[in-house]
């Protein structure tokens, strides 16, 4: 699952990297996102989405929902890339 996990982190990062953005720019989208929503759980600062492409760390139900947000993505692509099974 480790290995998985890393490639996850690298799909992501080279996602965001093809999509023009840099981890500051999927912060503030984030934080448009956890205002929309009213929590603050949906809001993703650099470092966390560092951890998350580089250091395996995985991401929360409402940081995935924010990245398929901002990826133009289906949640459940996210979801996928960290072991959940499609529906």
């Amino acid at each position: 699952m480790m290995a998985h996990r890393f490639e996850s982190g690298r799909y992501l990062r080279e996602l965001r990297e093809a999509l023009g953005l840099t981890l500051r720019d999927v912060h503030q989208e984030s934080l448009i996102i956890a205002q929309k929503y009213g929590s603050r759980s949906f809001a993703i600062p650099p470092s966390r989405l560092h951890a998350i492409e580089r250091k395996r760390a995985i991401p929360n139900i409402h940081r995935s929902y924010t990245l398929a947000s901002i990826y133009a993505c289906d949640l459940e692509d996210i979801l996928w890339l960290y072991g959940v099974p499609r529906i």
